[in-house]
């Protein structure tokens, strides 16, 4: 099986870190609060000072290096798929100071799941991606992404994991909304039912 995995809010914990980026620079949203949707509405923040903290992170070396793995992800999941089956990161990452995205995010998998050669992808276009790789199942957690791969690709068994910023989104019967990688990992590994 062909599998495509997307790195934040699936695997690692980019909100968390956005959270606490912005608390430390404005005070605000408070620790532990998670966006409602894609433009961060609930954080209460202006435009200037979204573009502020992305700057930061831009200039941060390294930093897709240092983000933190979801709390729920179990390792030894995202080792035997890896393991049993070619395994595919798209992402969309940001361009940051240091080594190229690409590699970031690669050190970033190595160091955490033990995968010695992560094939890792990044552009904002997933549905090329997705039809020049072929997957069989596909997890993100933004619907855009998700309805996109599956128009490429109508056989593919595409998920969407449920997170704050997706909560309203209706999804639509071709797209299975699931709590977590472990419950994406498992189905696969239990023969993809």
């Amino acid at each position: 099986m062909i599998v495509g995995v997307d790195l934040d809010d699936v695997l690692f914990d980019f909100i968390t870190r956005f959270t606490n980026l912005a608390n430390g620079k404005y005070g605000k949203p408070a620790i532990g609060t998670e966006p409602v949707d894609w433009e961060w509405s609930n954080f209460n923040l202006s435009k200037d000072e979204l573009t502020d903290i992305w700057n930061d992170i831009h200039l941060t070396p390294n930093f897709w290096e240092t983000i933190s793995v979801e709390p729920d992800v179990n390792r030894g999941l995202v080792q035997a798929l890896d393991a049993l089956h070619t395994v595919y990161f798209p992402t969309a990452r940001a361009h940051t100071v240091g080594r190229s995205t690409g590699k970031q995010s690669a050190r970033a998998i190595n160091k955490n799941f033990d995968i010695q050669y992560p094939a890792v992808f990044v552009s904002n276009e997933k549905a090329p991606m997705a039809l020049a790789l072929r997957y069989d199942y596909f997890i993100d957690d933004r619907p855009k992404n998700c309805v996109e791969v599956k128009k490429v690709l109508l056989d593919c068994k595409v998920f969407l994991k449920d997170s704050s910023h997706n909560l309203s989104w209706e999804a639509p019967f071709n797209i299975t909304r699931i709590a977590g990688f472990n419950d994406f990992a498992e189905i696969i590994l239990g023969g993809g039912k």
